[in-house]
């Protein structure tokens, strides 16, 4: 009777594991991502943004799908959005080096626009060495162009 309720038990934990197992993304999810990286790299990114949030709806955890969107936010100078992308792709993969590379790009462009506000609201503060130190090294890094693949 004992090893009888041990394979019960064994068998319920097996169903809770595969119910909570993450499974792989609908075939769906995959042929739409293929459709959106197709039209983003033809240019049309309207067709590729429309294709990259379907596949979000359908398979949320698709780290590429998020960062793709984060670019093309990016793309638009839509920032808050961009950084939001790139965070949900670094939520699903921390290690995501272009994700990485592009917040931290987000973060440096948000950094020079408050300091340039803070020397204009306060230009006795903003004539600090240690302030006019980072102003001038943020500078130097140079300003991106595009968000990077």
């Amino acid at each position: 009777m004992r090893l009888q309720q041990q394979g019960w038990l064994a068998i319920a934990c097996l169903v809770i594991a595969g119910c909570t197992t993450p499974s792989a993304p609908p075939h769906q999810a995959i042929d739409t991502l293929e459709k959106a990286d197709n039209a983003f790299r033809a240019g049309n990114f309207a067709l590729a943004q429309t294709h990259y949030e379907s596949v979000i709806k359908d398979a949320p955890d698709i780290a590429s799908a998020h960062f793709q969107l984060g670019r093309i936010a990016y793309r638009d100078t839509q920032l808050s959005q961009a950084r939001t992308h790139f965070n949900a792709a670094l939520a699903i993969n921390p290690d995501h080096v272009p994700a990485t590379y592009n917040l931290a790009i987000i973060h440096l462009q948000s950094a020079r626009t408050l300091l340039a506000k803070h020397q204009t609201l306060a230009p006795v503060s903003a004539a600090r060495p240690t302030l006019i130190n980072v102003r001038e090294a943020i500078e130097a890094i140079g300003k991106p162009s595009s968000a990077a693949e």
